[in-house]
């Protein structure tokens, strides 16, 4: 029950935000578009190259260096992840589908 208050206070109901029910007001501009803080496909190309061989050093060999730079490469593929999925023009862009 103090949950439920505590999200009633912050706006959230069912799990999302609520936002304000006034909309912009008339002759407002739009927001300008977010330009994205990284180029997308070589980035995700990386990942990608990061999870394919770091998946392969880990399953196919057993030397504790090739576990090593398996390890590395596949921490490289999260990092990567996260800096794909975090990018704010991204982000912008799931908010106005809404």
């Amino acid at each position: 029950m103090a949950l439920k208050v505590v999200l009633n206070r912050l706006g959230v109901r069912g799990g999302r935000r609520v936002r304000p029910s006034a909309g912009p007001a008339a002759g407002a501009a739009a927001p300008a578009p977010v330009k994205p803080s990284v180029r997308r496909r070589p980035l995700l190309l990386f990942m990608l190259g990061c999870l394919g061989l770091g998946m392969s050093l880990m399953l196919i060999f057993e030397h504790w260096t090739t576990r090593v730079v398996g390890v590395v490469t596949l921490f490289a593929f999260i990092v990567s992840g996260v800096f794909l999925i975090a990018d704010p023009a991204f982000l912008a862009a799931e908010d106005d589908e809404d």
